[in-house]
């Protein structure tokens, strides 16, 4: 494997979802990858285990947080379902608003539709079905249904994510 770095981009809401899924003070965006992408070992200038804590020698190996197991396949409300739900929170929004507040509409919607695992929570502290949401949410961005360029914390449904809404929305 090459340790060789590469500088890549990212936009400020991919920055700000790996550093949702970060440690303070400990990952890089590299180590926070790797961890999501279950790659083990270095590859990279950061270190990938957690610095010496309070019962570990210095000089010992770290360890990492563990790997968030998967949930069965079906056993979550598919992706996809949350998409409407959020079109629609925004639309009731008068087009657009807080993200926590879309968030909460959309779950509102979703509420008698959401397994069991759907509400459990993510050892990054989220709520699954939230952080479902807000993967629903970049996925609507990358298709020009949201607005990518709102104001960060706002979300913002585009005109085609209107029409999308009046055609496959009923």
């Amino acid at each position: 494997m090459s340790t060789e770095e590469i500088r890549i981009g990212v936009d400020r809401e991919v920055f700000a979802v790996l550093q949702s899924k970060a440690a303070a003070f400990v990952d890089t965006p590299n180590t926070v990858l790797r961890r999501e992408f279950g790659l083990d070992g270095g590859g990279g200038t950061a270190a990938a285990s957690s610095p010496p804590g309070p019962n570990k020698p210095p000089g010992e190996p770290g360890t990492r947080k563990a790997k968030e197991a998967r949930a069965p396949s079906g056993a979550l409300l598919p992706e996809k379902e949350y998409e409407v739900p959020l079109l629609r929170a925004l639309v009731d929004a008068g087009g657009r608003g807080p993200s926590n507040e879309i968030i909460d509409a959309v779950g509102r919607q979703l509420d008698g539709r959401l397994a069991t695992l759907d509400r459990e929570m993510l050892t990054s502290g989220e709520i699954r079905w939230r952080n479902r949401t807000q993967f629903a949410r970049l996925r609507l961005v990358q298709r020009g249904l949201m607005d990518g360029s709102a104001p960060r914390g706002v979300w913002a449904i585009t005109e085609y994510g209107r029409r999308f809404l009046r055609d496959e929305g009923s």
